[in-house]
């Protein structure tokens, strides 16, 4: 039996079909019972949903059934309609998965989103602590009060001023929450092969190696290397017309994935001077500036984790 789900945040639209035969269609709430209502007793269905933000809850929802994931913005360009509906969309997935020609998303394992998830609420903290500091800085400064860094004896200082009190105790409690995001990552990464493989390179750590692997998923559905940086948004899109061929900007990609990679770059450059990805920055930087060299550098530095993981290798100098 085939399900496809055409998924709303609050209420979805699905189809039923068996032997080309269409059992059930209609709305329903987005909810484990809100399906268990709809769909009634059935044996190992075939569920076919468009990625989404929502994705993520149907496949917790699903859990151990077989989930097939179209990717958006293929089946918009194979299947480009005037009268758009989510009737129409459902069908339009179930029709395009029965003849073979659906585009298909990689749905990671629970293992890798709950990784993922933990990573990115990691990155969300770090943002905030940046914020924090920035605005504890900007009222010291109006305020006539200088320090150079936010040590427990500054801390102490600015806590005593009223202006100030609440934004540093936020910022305490803030930093709290890192250090217990830290530990679960430390736990995670003991449990990843490819986060402790990554976590050998200079200048990345625990919680970069995590969100580095876990983005990756399994590194065998790249086939290639430039299947990888294509995915993390880190080569040019290319344009051709007859024997024409020209690059614009690199593609947009999993920023996530390339904002860590592009971070790591700066700490890898401070640690390994004598490094070739050093080497390459600091060329590239000459002619073309810093920011065309860090992106040039992650590119890189991507390239060998590919490698090492493909090769299943620690980090060493290429």
């Amino acid at each position: 039996m085939n399900i496809a789900i055409d998924l709303g945040k609050r209420r979805s639209y699905v189809v039923m079909e068996d032997n080309d035969i269409i059992l059930k269609e209609g709305y329903t709430e987005t909810s484990k019972d809100g399906f268990s209502t709809f769909f009634g007793p059935v044996n190992n269905p075939n569920i076919i949903v468009e990625a989404s933000s929502t994705v993520n809850r149907i496949a917790n929802i699903f859990d151990g059934y077989d989930i097939t994931v179209a990717h958006p913005a293929r089946v918009r360009l194979i299947a480009e309609s005037v009268k758009k509906t989510d009737k129409i969309d459902a069908h339009t997935i179930l029709d395009l998965y029965k003849k073979d020609y659906l585009p298909r998303s990689w749905l990671p394992p629970k293992i890798t989103r709950d990784e993922r998830d933990l990573c990115r609420d990691r990155a969300f903290l770090g943002r905030q602590k940046t914020t924090l500091k920035n605005k504890i800085r900007y009222n010291s400064y109006c305020l006539g009060i200088e320090f150079k860094y936010f040590n427990k004896k500054n801390m102490k200082m600015l806590k005593d001023n009223p202006k100030l009190r609440l934004l540093t105790e936020e910022l305490e409690n803030t930093l709290s929450k890192i250090e217990e995001y830290e530990k679960l990552i430390g736990k995670s990464v003991e449990l990843n092969h490819y986060a402790k493989l990554i976590d050998t390179v200079p200048g990345i750590g625990r919680y970069s190696a995590l969100a580095i692997a876990s983005e990756i998923g399994n590194v065998n559905r790249f086939k290639t290397e430039q299947k990888l940086l294509s995915y993390a948004g880190l080569v040019p899109v290319t344009y051709q017309s007859g024997d024409k061929e020209w690059k614009g900007h690199i593609a947009k990609g999993n920023t996530f994935i390339k904002t860590v990679l592009v971070e790591c770059v700066g700490i890898h450059i401070i640690k390994r001077k004598d490094s070739k990805i050093t080497y390459m920055y600091n060329e590239i930087k000459d002619r073309r500036g810093r920011k065309v060299a860090k992106i040039a550098a992650a590119k890189r530095l991507l390239r060998i984790i590919y490698w090492m993981l493909k090769r299943n290798e620690e980090y060493h100098d290429r």
